[in-house]
């Protein structure tokens, strides 16, 4: 019935199909293990989502009542299934509200064929109605203590806000002094090595810069960073600095806060690894496009920066400063994991942390 439903809905070639195969065997015991729906989405001929194959639990509660085959896949009511598609990214505790209207929260995997083209997206479901009740109680009560307190809060910090914005201020303008005069060494160094040395260094110190900027501009909260005003920014900065119209840089975000030492770790890995694909993914005359994508999600956020370069061997020794730097940010100041996928169609690389 799996493989007779692939033939006829999706452009799946044979070689695809048998791989599907093989892992919807495992859902059963997947559903087990986990004691979670499981299921496998695939892309239809007209490339909308639908469920393909679906697997509960024996041994535990499921979130649906009858089977959901067959039915689609909205991006708005399951975005870590659309984003795990089209990122080609695991994406995690992000939450859904399946076909039935009940809220759960979604982890789920791109499932890639031999060229690294997504053929389908594997899904773990939990149902986290009551928890969403519970927390939603506890942010009522909240709210009701912080309005009590506010009035009171308000005076006492005018005068702080004034100086922790004045010290932001000054980091903000020291930080972007040193940028300027590594910018005016590289400028008038002959070497070329010690030039691209000098200039890295520029737009690592304007990453940081950048988080002191939006703090000293765009927000009241000087303990935290709008996610889409740092990627943003860094955006525009790294475009500016690049001197490439070949090559455009784009951005796909959600907005949420970041803590500040948070923002920075973050800063510094999108500002390596976007400098790395310009560096690195376009060999002089050619076009391309480097997309930095930051998804949101309950407890984990997804952040990936994907180009459409000539790709390299993930396998190989990485002697690069930058991505050391990255891989040593990402395990020990984010907590997270570092992915990074290539081939001829371009290179995506991936990360996944917490906010607490």
């Amino acid at each position: 019935m799996f493989t007779s439903l692939l033939k006829e809905e999706t452009a799946l070639c044979e070689a695809d199909i048998a791989r599907l195969c093989d892992v919807a065997r495992q859902l059963p015991l997947m559903a087990e293990l986990s004691g979670a729906d499981v299921f496998i989405d695939c892309a239809r001929k007209d490339g909308t989502l639908f469920v393909a194959a679906q697997s509960a639990p024996s041994t535990a509660v499921s979130s649906y009542e009858k089977s959901v085959v067959g039915q689609a896949v909205t991006q708005e009511k399951e975005p870590a299934v659309h984003r795990a598609f089209t990122m080609k990214t695991p994406v995690r505790d992000l939450k859904a509200v399946t076909q039935e209207g009940r809220t759960v929260a979604q982890n789920a995997v791109p499932l890639l064929n031999e060229d690294g083209t997504c053929i389908a997206v594997l899904i773990r479901e939990q149902d986290v109605s009551s928890a969403i009740a519970q927390e939603k109680k506890f942010q009522t009560l909240a709210r009701s203590h912080e309005e009590e307190d506010a009035s009171l809060r308000s005076e006492h910090f005018g005068e702080s806000d004034l100086l922790l914005r004045e010290v932001h201020h000054r980091v903000k303008n020291n930080l972007q002094l040193i940028a300027s005069i590594l910018n005016l060494q590289s400028r008038r160094c002959e070497n070329r090595e010690t030039r691209q040395i000098l200039q890295e260094n520029v737009q690592r110190v304007l990453s940081i810069s950048a988080i002191h900027d939006i703090m000293t501009r765009h927000t009241d909260n000087f303990t935290a960073v709008s996610s889409l005003q740092l990627l943003s920014q860094l955006r525009a900065n790294l475009q500016s600095l690049s001197g490439d119209e070949r090559v455009r840089i784009t951005l796909r975000s959600d907005d949420i806060p970041l803590p500040a030492d948070l923002a920075s770790s973050v800063a510094l890995v999108v500002n390596e690894l976007v400098s790395n694909s310009l560096e690195h993914a376009f060999p002089e005359g050619e076009r391309g496009e480097i997309t930095v994508s930051f998804a949101a999600g309950t407890l984990f956020h997804t952040l990936s920066v994907s180009d459409n370069g000539c790709g390299f061997d993930p396998s190989a020794p990485r002697r690069s400063l930058g991505l050391r730097i990255v891989e040593s940010t990402v395990r020990d100041r984010l907590r997270g994991k570092l992915t990074i996928q290539s081939n001829s169609g371009g290179t995506r690389a991936a990360f996944d942390f917490k906010t607490e």
